[in-house]
């Protein structure tokens, strides 16, 4: 299970211009009547104006994979960058200030650019921003980006991100499902069925339809789900990381939890006691056991802890709580950043490299995403 790499074309300065006088920094969220005070909230304040600080590339006005990056192709890479993604808009869900939504927008205006027509029918995003044509572009991606539209979405009302996380549901919908057998490709190499693509595409594609009332969406949503009950289900009850690993994988299994509870509530029947079940199932089986990696658990806890809100069960907002205390106590550098795993090893120990954007901003996401929990 490694994670794609850095690749692609750089952007054409003209563009970069655009992009880097959009891009600006968060302000503390104000204090008094209606303002939030969680300290949550403020270390994830802090670390989003840091990450903009350390991680932004001057020179090419986006972000960078990792700190000091010299390589030929530096800029961050969808999987690196949906973390800070992510962050940004729980803040401003958390707190919503003009400061917030500004981030929110000018984050989501620049994620944009990762759009790349020349993938085809139903042309969805690119790894790297500025890659065009012939590219290997990976469906988990597509899925994880168009869930951080979605919360973009919520954050601040735009229509226009709504579309932009149509764009990457149709991009799984027409491209990552396999005719012939069925079931989501990783990529679109097809190396194999991912668990990782099932959780992210299906979420968002019964957001969707919750958000709006189109058949296409639940009709994709259960084609997905049909497949992956007759072939991706484990022994406990779970889901499979993929059609070559029938190990469970929290970060699989909490996303398809949440998209059952989703359709749940858009009135699908017979799916609220599937949500359950499968949350029951996940619970004894991974318990507090979340050692995968800040940028894997992390995806678990932010939907995991929309569902325990959702159906007032506790469990898993403690389970977040006590995640964020092991972080604070052994994930922080000397110098103040998340760059080592939450029960202290090296993140290279967890499918990282030294210094990425995407560990720091992975643990910043978990305390905003508490933040939200506790409004």
């Amino acid at each position: 299970m490694v994670k794609r790499l850095a690749s692609g074309r750089l952007w054409r300065r003209a563009a970069l211009g655009a992009l880097a006088a959009g891009i600006c920094l968060l302000a503390p969220a104000p204090t008094g009547a209606g303002a939030s005070t969680s300290p949550y909230l403020l270390i994830a304040e802090r670390g989003a104006v840091r990450a903009e600080r350390l991680w932004r590339d001057p020179r090419l006005g986006w972000y960078d994979e990792r700190l000091y990056d010299h390589d030929r192709y530096p800029l961050a890479t969808i999987w690196g960058a949906v973390p800070l993604f992510e962050t940004l808009d729980a803040i401003d869900i958390a707190s919503p200030t003009p400061a917030h939504r500004s981030a929110v927008a000018s984050f989501a205006d620049g994620a944009e650019r990762y759009f790349d027509r020349a993938l085809g029918r139903s042309a969805g995003y690119a790894p790297y921003p500025g890659d065009r044509g012939r590219v290997v572009a990976w469906f988990d991606d597509n899925g994880w980006w168009g869930l951080a539209f979605m919360d973009a979405y919520r954050a601040t009302g735009s229509a226009r991100y709504l579309k932009d996380a149509e764009r990457a549901f149709g991009f799984i919908a027409a491209q990552g499902w396999d005719p012939t057998s069925g079931g989501l490709w990783w990529n679109t190499s097809h190396p194999y069925k991912a668990g990782e693509a099932l959780a992210s595409g299906t979420l968002l594609g019964a957001m969707l339809y919750r958000e709006t009332g189109r058949a296409f969406y639940l009709s994709q949503v259960q084609r997905f789900l049909g497949w992956a009950d007759g072939h991706m289900l484990t022994e406990d009850g779970l889901f499979a990381l993929s059609s070559v690993s029938a190990i469970p994988a929290p970060y699989v299994e909490g996303p398809l939890i949440e998209a059952y509870r989703v359709l749940c509530e858009a009135g699908v029947g017979g799916d609220c006691a599937r949500a359950g079940e499968l949350a029951e199932a996940a619970r004894a089986r991974f318990e507090e056991r979340l050692t995968m990696g800040p940028q894997f658990d992390t995806i678990y806890l932010h939907w995991m802890l929309l569902y325990s809100a959702q159906t007032g069960t506790p469990w898993w907002a403690r389970l977040a709580r006590n995640m964020a205390r092991r972080a604070e106590q052994h994930a922080v550098e000397p110098d103040g950043l998340y760059l080592r795993a939450w029960d202290g090893s090296p993140i290279t120990r967890h499918q990282a490299a030294p210094g990425m954007l995407q560990t720091d901003a992975a643990t910043l996401e978990l305390f905003a995403w508490l933040a939200v929990s506790e409004g």
